[in-house]
């Protein structure tokens, strides 16, 4: 299943893919010249560019290495199966 929604997001056509997961249906559209709503699109790009600016490189640095300690010490109780 995987394997066929990464090769449906790879293909080269600008048509949108429809991906399921858990039930949920979810379209993906791609974005770039062939964008219909260019206006959109570069809303979006800003928006993400903005969002890139929200941590320093340095506290993003020191978040990556506190996900990392997070997930090996996990979040239950020794004791609690």
């Amino acid at each position: 299943m995987r394997t066929a929604s990464w090769r449906a997001l790879r293909a080269e056509d600008a048509r949108p893919v429809e991906l399921l997961s858990d039930g949920v249906r979810n379209e993906v559209v791609r974005l770039g010249s062939e964008t219909r709503d260019d206006e959109s699109a570069e809303a979006l790009r800003e928006a993400m560019r903005r969002a890139s600016r929200i941590f320093s490189p340095e506290e993003a640095e020191r978040l990556k290495q506190d996900i990392y300690r997070w997930r090996e010490e996990g979040t239950r109780p020794i004791d609690r199966p």
